[in-house]
């Protein structure tokens, strides 16, 4: 089975991790090769030397793009693809209607996130989602808005966890923990959505108060700058660390005693899967697929509310809890997604899921 990943990009993300995690458990039954509409990056030179396709088009994605549609219509004609695999609003969009006057015997869409479409965007999908032969959604959560929405009917919706893959270290290349602070971790595309800001001023009110805390911010974007501005506002640059991009953010991650994920949207939980997987307590934002991962006061602890205030109270209060209280939620959280979301189990479904679309 020959099967085409469409991705808006391939540099660096949640999503574009997933293709690097599919590249890297592949099974023989499926033969994958990776487009990137718009640009190519880390992701798409890792999938690279992992002995992959990787095709980067290098057009514009924004929608609606008719160079991206024809440029992915050549590209469906000449490779000839049994499955072209789209995987997010731009790749959908552009991936859908190229594949569909390829004619490509089986064209699944994909929804990453919960999207805010208003009434145009919710007409334009359902056309989207109609030309399909099914649609993937990363959660029940994401399942459900789509239903809701109006966007596709139930029956053709198929939900399949992402693939995680942890990637922690505890080699002695580590920096140890300080024992006098206590450490909190965050990864994350440093995007309003994300929410980073919130956990920002949280950790500053505390350290205001005299909370002993440290803050690793680990992740890039359009919020950096605001985020340095603010640290440089209040003098806490010994207390907060900006990492930047990093290619295994959880080695770092894993040195931390609590993570944080303050996300006002999330249509899974990528980073609050993979913290979990080290055996690192999560705090993370009721929203979207989350609360499909976390079982509250068990397995790790949920907000209800992503102000900067009801942030603080919860950290001021796990804080205070005694470390193997903390540790026994960690080895907790572990265990319950330990096998949850392997790679496996993921392209097995995947698998399935063509062939429930399409006889070969």
């Amino acid at each position: 089975m020959k099967v085409f990943n469409v991705f808006s990009t391939l540099d660096f993300g949640g999503v574009e991790s997933m293709a690097l995690i599919l590249a890297e458990n592949n099974i023989p039954k499926i033969n994958v090769s990776f487009v990137a509409i718009s640009r190519g990056g880390r992701v798409s030179e890792s999938i690279s030397q992992c002995g992959f396709d990787v095709h980067v088009l290098n057009v514009a994605s924004k929608i609606p793009s008719v160079r991206a549609i024809m440029a992915l219509y050549f590209l469906f004609k000449c490779e000839r693809p049994d499955v072209v695999h789209c995987r997010g609003g731009e790749a959908n969009f552009h991936g859908i209607i190229a594949s569909w006057l390829a004619g490509v015997p089986v064209r699944v869409a994909e929804e990453i996130g919960i999207p805010s479409h208003g009434f145009i965007a919710k007409v334009i999908f359902k056309l989207i989602y109609k030309a399909s032969n099914g649609v993937v959604a990363i959660s029940d959560a994401v399942k459900r808005w789509i239903v809701a929405s109006g966007e596709s009917p139930e029956n053709k919706i198929r939900r399949i966890y992402n693939p995680v893959e942890v990637r922690c270290s505890h080699g002695e290349a580590r920096e140890s923990k300080q024992k006098n602070k206590f450490r909190i971790g965050f990864v994350g595309r440093l995007e309003p959505v994300k929410n980073p800001i919130a956990l920002l001023k949280a950790a500053i009110q505390l350290l205001r108060k005299g909370i002993d805390i440290e803050l690793w911010i680990i992740g890039d974007g359009s919020l950096n700058e605001d985020i340095r501005s603010e640290i440089k506002k209040y003098g806490f640059a010994d207390h907060i660390r900006l990492f930047g991009y990093v290619d295994q953010p959880m080695n770092l991650v894993s040195q931390c005693d609590l993570y944080v994920q303050p996300s006002i949207s999330e249509g899974f939980g990528l980073a609050v899967v993979e913290a979990m997987l080290c055996s690192v307590p999560v705090l993370a934002s009721s929203v979207g697929g989350v609360p499909e991962i976390i079982d509250d006061n068990l397995t790790g602890w949920l907000l209800s509310d992503t102000g900067p205030e009801f942030i603080a109270s919860r950290i001021e209060f796990l804080a205070a809890l005694p470390s193997s209280e903390l540790q026994a939620v960690g080895q907790k959280g572990r265990a319950s997604v330990e096998n949850r979301f392997s790679p496996n189990t993921y392209i097995n479904a995947l698998y399935d899921f063509y062939l429930s679309v399409n006889d070969f």
